[in-house]
């Protein structure tokens, strides 16, 4: 399995076993609020560079020179997306 955005396979530790993408464990409300709060601030990232990708002149060296900036703003936002998913309203009202 290879790295999907900022998130990295945790491999199996028997040979039948599937590596996983992502595990979420939280155990204690302070640590669902602080995954709540890290989906929030890729959000925000995500946001402000979108935000300065519509304000700024961004000269282009070939028809692909933007793709790394959409590329982060693609990541911050899945990675966002994937961490409020997996948590129910009543974790992060706890």
């Amino acid at each position: 399995m290879e790295a999907t955005g900022s998130f990295h396979p945790l491999i199996a530790e028997s040979a039948d076993a599937n590596s996983v993408l992502f595990v979420f464990t939280a155990d204690t409300a302070l640590q669902r609020r602080a995954i709540h709060d890290e989906a929030l601030h890729r959000l925000g990232a995500a946001t402000a560079l979108s935000d300065a990708l519509m304000t700024a002149k961004v000269e282009a060296h070939g028809p692909w020179s933007h793709t790394v900036l959409l590329e982060a703003v693609h990541i911050l936002a899945r990675d966002a997306q994937g961490l409020l998913s997996v948590m129910s309203t009543d974790d992060t009202n706890a």
